[in-house]
């Protein structure tokens, strides 16, 4: 007798990989395929399969979709069994398919997918209306408080992956004997309310994924390790003193430019050079504060501590400057724009730093009389100069820097010792 099976996967890889592992059984037929949640349920009414298997996460949401996919299978067509294919291997996500108490199901993790005949053998279980789970959870599972010595028994056998006939011959019952303890086993562990579990999970999952894409879009603009210490630790955005180096960069005669360029133009343009200008930034551990029109503000020692953020922002500066050399020999590729010249200013300082802001809108930024200086100092830096107070040049240790003179900073009663930088050393 063949079992027929719908299979439920977004990535076609996968799907066609499962695909062509299941058609090589003689007594496994793939009759239908899904890429999300609404064509798998569609494709389960469609041809009424022995058989669902389905990924636990999927288009729409990528949440659990398959759990409730499975649930909502085995409520409309009883006889449909349903395998969960997951690359969670918590315990909690097992029990909130398998907790209600109804059989048919299989919990399995991805990794046995190549490993001999495990999937066949959960599809093989579920279409005889029996249960499965993966080994390593129901090995996990037997230290649970919940289980008894007779589950902790059930929960042996089925972390060596035997299935219910095994099971039912060991423990001198039958199949049906087995069925009703596993079901009830599993209902018990979850605390006979899989449903309200599930949407635990799936608040909890969501939180997850909407973090995740906070900090996927954030570190386009933050380093990697900035992102990893603002998840770990809130309080790093906390207000707070501390001393920093600040980066200001500007294209220079760019104003006078822009007058003659179409607005696709500009916007290709300043793109590609602030693209750029980013990736050198993070690569040398700096935080972009903010972008203005083609200026770039950034941050060299918070929110992260850096113990050589003067030393860091001098190296970023130089290699920014690399970095513009090379997009002007490759050229623009608009008419009227041959080359782009920069100018940076840098400045050593304490400043105050953290989420800063009002009316309900916040940003991390910093402020203090250290920003206003450097962003006065890249004001003095002519195209492909890097000037920098004499704060930045003490602490960065620089060797080759030029002196030119004192500068008064509106606002600023002391005058700023300036140097210009060379680009190389």
């Amino acid at each position: 007798m063949t079992i027929r099976v719908v299979l439920g996967e977004d990535n076609v890889l996968v799907r066609e990989g499962v695909r062509a592992l299941l058609n090589s059984y003689d007594d496994v037929e793939v009759v239908g395929v899904a890429e999300d949640a609404p064509s798998l349920l569609a494709a389960a009414v469609e041809h009424v399969p022995d058989v669902v298997v389905t990924d636990i996460k999927m288009p729409p949401s990528f949440q659990l979709e398959g759990i409730d996919c499975a649930h909502a299978i085995r409520r409309d067509h009883p006889d449909t069994g349903v395998v969960v294919l997951s690359a969670h291997d918590d315990e909690e996500y097992a029990l909130a398919l398998l907790g209600g108490g109804h059989s048919g199901l299989a919990y399995l993790l991805k990794d046995r997918i190549a490993q001999g005949d495990e999937l066949v053998r959960a599809i093989r279980e579920v279409h005889a209306g029996g249960s499965a789970i993966d080994p390593a959870i129901a090995e996990r599972l037997t230290g649970s408080s919940n289980a008894d010595e007779e589950d902790r028994r059930v929960l042996d056998m089925m972390s060596q992956g035997k299935g219910y006939a095994e099971m039912a011959e060991a423990l001198h019952t039958t199949q049906e004997a087995v069925d009703r303890r596993v079901t009830e086993l599993f209902r018990r562990l979850a605390g006979g309310d899989s449903v309200s579990g599930v949407d635990d999970l799936k608040r909890l999952h969501a939180a997850v994924v909407e973090s995740s894409a906070q900090a996927e879009t954030l570190k386009f603009y933050v380093p990697q390790q900035v992102v990893a210490g603002l998840a770990a630790d809130a309080s790093i955005a906390e207000q707070r003193e501390v001393e920093v180096t600040v980066l200001f960069s500007d294209i220079r005669g760019f104003s006078t430019l822009s007058e003659r360029l179409g607005a696709r133009d500009i916007a290709d343009v300043v793109g590609r050079h602030l693209s750029a200008m980013a990736e050198v930034i993070a690569e040398h551990g700096g935080t972009i504060d903010k972008f203005q029109g083609d200026a770039v503000m950034a941050v060299f020692g918070a929110p992260a501590p850096m113990a050589e953020h003067a030393r860091c922002a001098v190296d970023c500066a130089r290699e920014m400057q690399e970095r513009q050399r090379e997009l002007n020999t490759g050229g623009w590729g608009v008419a009227g724009v041959e080359r782009l010249d920069v100018g940076i200013g840098l400045n050593t300082g304490v400043v105050m730093a953290g989420a800063i802001g009002g009316g309900g809108r916040l940003e991390y930024t910093v402020i203090g009389d250290a920003v206003n200086v450097a962003q006065r100092l890249q004001s003095e830096a002519a195209g492909g100069e890097i000037v920098a107070a004499a704060t930045t040049i003490v602490a960065a240790a620089v060797a080759n820097a030029e002196p030119i003179g004192s500068r008064l900073v509106k606002g600023r009663e002391e005058p700023v010792e300036v140097f210009r930088i060379h680009t190389s050393d």
